[in-house]
């Protein structure tokens, strides 16, 4: 919205920091002349083409403003955003270039705009003629002295973004600042109607400084630091794993399927995080932030702020999973030019960082990295270099890829690696030798308590379901060399949304044929559970014939398990028949 000032210079202006220099030398009630000589004594160039435009006078007198106290508090920071803000404010053109140019739909910076030739040209579209090219090199090198960015140079062009910076701490001084301004300068009755911040946005201002609304609204709002939650009384069953993650800081959960190894460690996290597992999620903390505001170093005071006790995020590997995927990278990055390539961090890597954040700060945060499936990616691949790193804690290790001004990282001894491994799957090896001397290994078994301590609706069945997890665990045994492919008791605890007993044991029959039952017949199919002796153990519960047949397994299991419940249906677990 034009303010009356569209002729300032948009080339002979001086620079952001002399700006805060007279802005911090000039007094209230100033005459417009007595600002000049202040000015033009700060500036290379007459300051009589912008003095009046970035400043507000009333009956020839300065008005005081946030900028002006600011500047006079010392705040140069805080001073140089509004005066970014002042400049922006009084020149349409600026404005509009800034808004549509250097900021996306949404409000966020567009790396693609920040380049002095794509500037130029959205001034040549303005019709600012020859002016152009200095007129975006003016505008780059002001956002730049802010700051809003660090540039990417060739020679002393400004040829791109390598990063944008924080800006939303400036936010609560934009809007005090919008609002003095258009007082003085619009109207005392648009300040004075409705909210100070939907106002600031109905100028935009919230592209002037790279924010979403949401952003820039949420900038607005207080932010105190929290006390740091209290963890309750560690659950006993979690003891052996929280004592070697303290001590190794880096363990492998491992187990036959369904013993619930990572819901082991969801539930350690929870504990870890006093209850708010789900506000200490990286992602859930990183997405709070604005776009500019999400480097370690910026997630780190978020948990801070927010009294976290634990800050945690979950990577699952895979055959295809790579260092890259996990470590460090190179992105593409757009810009005015195409695309280039910037390193950047991976879950591990910028978990560590946020790490080394906390632990500088003297916070008691944790960290902790679930790695799901540990052993199903080429653990030498994945790691690389790093397998040093988990045996010497707080050792930097060089890497491939500079981050941050950096090629080091360390793998700090408050991060906790916390991984899930399925020994029941054939497809790879189980795991590294090199990584495995540097685990713990806790080895979770099939719990036959864990059923009959879940949520059911009746006797009837809490006893099916603990009868098949009997029948079925028959299968495997020491003698039979295949202990370690046991089915876990999660197959066998409630799903569902079952009401009641009847649809509680039609989900049991269900799950049994679908998940259980599959299982089973494969593993007989590859020799590792006897043949005869897997079809001697489903006769026993009523399924004959064809297991591959789901829906006739499910009816059969289900009518045995209705015939059990009525007395007329076999009561004892099978032998080793």
């Amino acid at each position: 919205m034009d303010v009356g000032l569209q002729h300032m210079s948009l080339t002979r202006n001086t620079t952001l920091a002399r700006l805060t220099t007279t802005a911090a030398q000039v007094t209230p009630g100033m005459s417009l002349q007595q600002v000049m000589d202040i000015a033009d004594s700060n500036s290379a160039e007459s300051a009589a083409s912008w003095v009046e435009s970035m400043f507000a006078f009333h009956r020839g007198a300065l008005v005081d403003d946030a900028w002006l106290r600011a500047a006079r508090a010392g705040d140069t920071a805080t001073a140089n955003a509004l005066a970014w803000a002042a400049r922006v404010f009084a020149e349409p053109r600026m404005a509009q270039v800034v808004e549509e140019t250097l900021a996306n739909d949404a409000g966020s910076f567009d790396p693609a705009g920040f380049s002095t030739d794509v500037v130029e040209q959205a001034f040549v579209r303005l019709g600012v003629g020859d002016q152009a090219r200095k007129a975006a090199s003016s505008l780059l090198n002001q956002a730049v002295a802010v700051p809003l960015f660090v540039p990417e140079r060739y020679g002393s062009t400004i040829v791109g973004a390598i990063r944008f910076l924080p800006t939303a701490q400036f936010v609560p001084a934009v809007v005090e600042f919008l609002t003095e301004r258009i007082r003085v300068q619009v109207s005392k009755v648009v300040a004075k109607r409705g909210d100070s911040v939907e106002l600031a946005l109905l100028w935009r201002a919230n592209r002037w400084f790279g924010l979403t609304k949401d952003e820039f609204r949420a900038a607005t709002l207080p932010r105190a630091t929290a006390p740091m939650l209290t963890r309750t009384e560690l659950p006993s069953d979690l003891r052996l794993l929280h004592e070697e993650a303290r001590r190794r800081k880096q363990v492998v959960l491992q187990g036959a399927p369904g013993t619930g190894k990572t819901f082991v460690a969801k539930r350690y996290v929870e504990w870890a995080s006093a209850g708010r597992g789900d506000d200490s999620n990286l992602s859930t903390i990183a997405g709070a932030l604005p776009s500019n505001e999400r480097t370690p170093q910026d997630v780190a005071r978020a948990a801070i702020r927010q009294g976290l006790t634990a800050v945690w995020d979950i990577a699952q590997f895979h055959p295809s999973y790579g260092y890259e995927d996990f470590v460090r990278t190179l992105a593409p990055v757009p810009t005015a030019n195409g695309v280039t390539f910037q390193a950047e961090h991976r879950v591990l890597s910028f978990l560590a960082a946020v790490a080394v954040e906390l632990r500088a700060a003297g916070s008691s945060c944790d960290v902790i990295l679930i790695v799901d499936e540990v052993n199903r990616a080429d653990i030498a691949r994945v790691f690389g270099e790093l397998l040093y790193a988990l045996e010497y804690r707080d050792a930097p290790v060089r890497t491939p890829y500079t981050v941050d001004g950096s090629a080091s990282m360390t793998l700090p001894s408050n991060l906790i690696l916390l991984g899930t491994m399925n020994t029941a799957d054939r497809s790879i090896a189980l795991i590294d030798y090199a990584l495995r001397r540097r685990f713990t290994f806790i080895t979770l078994e099939p719990d036959a308590s864990i059923i009959d301590g879940a949520p059911w609706h009746g006797a009837a069945d809490s006893a099916a379901a603990r009868h098949l997890f009997e029948a079925v665990s028959g299968l495997f045994t020491t003698a039979d060399n295949n202990a370690a492919l046991a089915v876990g008791h999660s197959y066998f605890l409630p799903s569902g949304d079952a009401t009641n007993e009847t649809e509680s044991l039609k989900l049991i029959a269900r799950r049994f044929a679908y998940e259980v039952a599959p299982l089973l017949t494969e593993y007989a199919a590859e020799g590792l559970v006897d043949g005869a002796k897997l079809a001697s153990v489903l006769s026993t519960i009523g399924v004959d014939g064809d297991t591959g047949n789901q829906d006739s397994v499910e009816r059969a299991l289900l009518d045995w398990l209705v015939a059990r419940e009525s007395g007329n249906g076999e009561t004892e677990p099978p032998g080793d028949a």
